[in-house]
């Protein structure tokens, strides 16, 4: 059984005000998003928790019992968390990031890689959802934001430093150096991004331009998934060139009308404006040093000339 602890305080709150709006509200996210989550709770305990049949809501049998485990778990963990705090400066405190999956690797690896010639300075990553990054930015749980360009955050309180530029590619597999699957057919098999992903917000701004007719076969919020499953023949799919150049390089993938199916990206270290600790200011320093005075960290594949 795999528990996120998300799940565990939604379902506190939400037995608290017994309202899936108001509870949705208090833990700052649309009602739709906390509903699945607690279905996903429910379904991680193999029991129905709370009885919506009732008005107001209420907590089933099982819901009354499992109350008080979820109560003592976040209780244990806030314990466990507020201990280690207190040994903050004797054990491992790294300068903490978040970055959504398709900047995991090799973007941050490699870009902590370049400043940590210079230091050795420990991180740590948490590879998370881009709403999810951006919340944890927010909330003061990570030091930085390895993402996209995100309204949000380009203003204040917030700076951030531009480390790079992309496109996302529409792509396939290649039989004898050739493309798979043609746009020109009908209902080609399609790998989806999830309605609730970056990537897929992106795309919906641009696919009504689109004159293809494409059948969703697969679908997923990881762009690494999407790659595995392309270069298994099973569809086109929107990918980051930043993740596939050694595929578009050696051919295993390949940008179906690269010129038409095309859509720009830049990459972003994001921060707050106030004072960070000692060591995350120093990173700061490093990449933003390096990388406004030196070449971009990251250049795009394809140039649309």
């Amino acid at each position: 059984m795999s528990l996120d602890t998300r799940w565990l305080e939604d379902f506190l709150v939400l037995a608290e005000v017994r309202n899936f709006s108001k509870a949705a509200k208090l833990r700052h996210i649309t009602q739709p998003a906390f509903g699945r989550r607690i279905k996903s709770l429910e379904r991680a305990v193999d029991q129905e928790l709370i009885d919506r049949s009732s008005n107001p809501i209420s907590l089933t049998a099982a819901g009354n019992l499992f109350h008080l485990t979820a109560k003592t778990i976040i209780a244990q963990m806030e314990q466990g968390l507020a201990d280690l705090s207190k040994q903050s400066d004797s054990i491992f405190n790294p300068v903490r990031i978040a970055t959504p999956h398709s900047l995991s690797s090799p973007t941050l690896i490699e870009l902590f890689d370049s400043v940590q010639q210079e230091t050795t300075i420990p991180y740590s990553a948490d590879i998370l959802r881009v709403d999810s990054g951006i919340q944890a930015l927010k909330e003061g749980k990570c030091d930085f934001f390895l993402g996209f360009d995100h309204i949000a955050l380009l203003q204040p309180p917030f700076e951030n430093t531009l480390l790079g530029e992309g496109h996302f590619l529409l792509v396939c597999a290649t039989e004898n150096d050739e493309p798979i699957f043609s746009l020109e057919g009908n209902q080609t098999p399609y790998l989806r991004y999830t309605s609730e992903s970056y990537t897929a917000r992106l795309l919906e701004q641009h696919q009504p331009d689109l004159p293809v007719s494409l059948r969703p076969v697969f679908e997923s919020s990881m762009c690494q998934l999407h790659k595995e499953m392309a270069l298994l023949g099973k569809g086109v799919a929107w990918l980051p060139d930043l993740l596939i150049k050694k595929e578009l390089s050696d051919r295993s993938l390949i940008a179906l009308s690269p010129k038409q199916f095309s859509l720009p990206f830049s990459i972003r270290l994001y921060r707050y404006q106030t004072k960070l600790s000692p060591n995350s200011e120093l990173i700061w320093l490093r990449i933003t040093d390096r990388y406004s005075k030196q070449a971009p960290f990251s250049t795009t594949w394809f140039q649309n000339d």
